[in-house]
């Protein structure tokens, strides 16, 4: 009986070299950090640019509530009369958000275009020393000077 002839698989290249496999793992180990840390940081740097409008955002609401405080206060009365004291700790506290403080308050001149209104410039504080500063127009009636009402622009 011949025999048939016995078939060998071929042997593979890289057996005989030690080694091999680690460098690819270590590469591809290394592809595989530094994209997740450059995800990483995307997500940071997104959630940072969140955080920072979201901040702005709140301000602008304080603004706008101060100016509908303020409005409150100064209706019947000449620009003069404005006594931040009487908006106390408790009013400023419903008006801004958490963290804002007042910061101050100051007229500006009247524009000649329009003596019917009349600008105040407010400036609110925030924890990590950030300001936001806004106008407030109020009209007011030109034969005594009283604030009328609080001018709302685009509306």
């Amino acid at each position: 009986m011949a025999q048939s002839p016995s078939y060998r698989w071929p042997q593979q290249q890289h057996q005989g070299e030690p080694g091999f496999v680690l460098p690819l793992a270590l590469l591809a180990g290394l592809v595989l950090s530094g994209s997740s840390l450059s995800l990483l940081g995307l997500a940071l740097d997104s959630h940072q640019a969140q955080a920072s409008e979201h901040r702005r955002l709140q301000a602008n609401d304080g603004l706008h509530d101060l100016a509908q405080l303020l409005a409150l206060d100064l209706v019947g009365r000449r620009p003069e009369e404005l006594n931040s004291a009487r908006l106390g700790p408790d009013l400023l506290d419903l008006a801004l958000p958490a963290g804002w403080q007042l910061g101050h308050l100051q007229w500006q001149p009247s524009e000649p275009a329009d003596p019917g209104l009349v600008a105040l410039e407010v400036t609110i504080k925030g924890r990590d020393g950030e300001q936001r500063q806004g106008v407030v127009r109020f009209e007011r009636s030109l034969p005594d000077g009283l604030i009328r009402a609080l001018h709302q622009e685009g509306a």
